[in-house]
């Protein structure tokens, strides 16, 4: 497939992910409106990112909307650390902030924030200790994208060789990152609504 169709592929998908927790967002209140709601900005932001990349602005798409995207990742997940946190009555600790203004344009950026981001969620998991929870699927989510990022990164520096016809490999993990997310966005508010109107029923 073309690199302009995986980009291509990437954009819908992301937008199919957008659609329930800008849905959510409407629909609920409180803590869990101010969760989804952070949760549909790193999604339009790296829908963003997704559409930038398909009509060719590189500069916009990698250097900037990326670790844009990868910085709202994290404090998305330092949001939900932090209602967590609040519902187990656990003491407050301090919100940790992302300076978006000082973030350097370069692809080990995006990856250190989303090995952070990574690090909230599998910790979160880890505690949980359910895999069917929201935070580990999140997490393989992350090691998806992270992937991506370190071949696409060993590929444009020449360690990894591969013949044209493979095409760029960072792309391709990226489109599945995202396909994976899409679905479990889908697949957990499904099985939501599911148990809601089986309790009503």
């Amino acid at each position: 497939m073309l690199d302009t169709q995986l980009h291509f592929v990437n954009g819908i998908v992301i937008l199919l992910a957008a659609a329930i927790p800008i849905y959510l967002t409407i629909k609920l209140n409180n803590n869990l409106r101010k969760l989804t709601a952070i949760l549909s900005i790193f999604i339009l932001i790296h829908a963003v990112y997704c559409w930038l990349d398909y009509f060719g602005f590189d500069f916009l798409s990698d250097g900037i909307f990326e670790p844009l995207s990868a910085a709202a990742l994290l404090f998305f997940g330092i949001s939900y650390y932090g209602v967590t946190k609040k519902k187990s009555n656990v003491k407050k600790v301090v919100a940790i902030w992302t300076p978006i203004t000082f973030i350097p344009l370069l692809d080990s950026f995006t990856i250190i924030l989303l090995l952070a981001a990574l690090g909230i969620f599998v910790w979160l998991a880890a505690k949980s200790k359910d895999i069917r929870n929201f935070q580990f699927q999140i997490s393989i989510y992350i090691i998806i994208w992270v992937l991506g990022q370190v071949a696409g990164s060993l590929q444009d520096n020449g360690t990894i060789l591969l013949s044209p016809v493979q095409g760029d490999i960072g792309l391709e993990i990226h489109v599945v990152s995202l396909v994976f997310f899409s679905i479990m966005v889908w697949l957990r508010f499904y099985f939501s609504q599911r148990s809601l109107w089986l309790s009503v029923s």
